[in-house]
């Protein structure tokens, strides 16, 4: 007698071996949807870095000054409530109505005495000789792709999943204006309309795409206000 395999071992071995293999497409998908998530992941990520930056940034290109202030802007269409207070004789007061005079929070003036207007809508994006944006607007039509960095020290590969996450930016002023009459006051930004005169706010919407599942767009949204700086008090002693 020499030792075999029973057939019935060799059957229960296929049935392993089929189970397992059906098994597998399973595995496949889980771990592709796994990546994928992943990928999502990094691109928030990446877009809400990239948001936080431009929200870091100067709220209008005339608001670096000569005087070295971050002033309030004078606006085209602002909200009434948001305007230069006056004092009895109709005399500009420097405030905004409201404010009280301590915030040092102040309307721009040039070195001449004349306003200072934010910047129109025709003026978005980089100004004169700009390479790099150092105000909100600069960034309206700018575009980057997230890759993976050239210096061997500063990245690894495998790092980035998806090394062509394109974001895409887009700032436009919307409506500031609230109905003061109602007692109750609700204002919502993000559905405020779109206006083509400077406002006291810019809204920035983020797209942030793959080439790799163009189907897929992360949308993120985020708003500036034109309150400027306070600016401490000087005192001689």
């Amino acid at each position: 007698m020499k030792k075999a395999i029973a057939l019935i071992e060799l059957i229960f071995a296929i049935v392993v071996i089929g189970i397992t293999l059906i098994s597998v497409p399973n595995l496949i998908a889980t771990t592709t949807k796994g990546t994928k998530n992943a990928i999502t992941q990094e691109a928030i990520s990446n877009g809400v870095s990239f948001m936080n930056m431009i929200l870091s940034s100067f709220w209008d290109e005339n608001s670096i000054t000569q005087t070295g202030d971050n002033p309030i802007l004078y606006v085209q269409d602002g909200s009434p409530s948001l305007n230069e207070a006056l004092d009895s004789n109709n005399n500009p007061l420097g405030q905004r109505v409201g404010s009280a005079k301590s915030t040092s929070r102040r309307f721009g003036h040039d070195l001449n005495g004349n306003k200072i207007f934010a910047t129109p809508t025709s003026n978005f994006g980089l100004d004169g000789t700009e390479t790099t944006p150092d105000d909100i607007d600069d960034y309206n039509n700018y575009t980057t792709t997230i890759q993976a960095s050239s210096d061997p020290g500063d990245v690894k590969i495998g790092d980035y999943k998806d090394k062509t996450i394109a974001l895409t930016v887009q700032v436009n002023y919307i409506s500031d204006k609230v109905n003061y009459n109602n007692q109750s006051l609700f204002f919502n930004p993000f559905n405020q309309p779109i206006q083509s005169q400077s406002s006291n706010i810019k809204l920035i919407t983020l797209t942030v795409s793959s080439t790799k599942d163009p189907q897929k767009r992360i949308i993120l949204r985020g708003f500036s206000c034109n309150i400027g700086s306070s600016k401490l008090k000087e005192k001689l002693f």
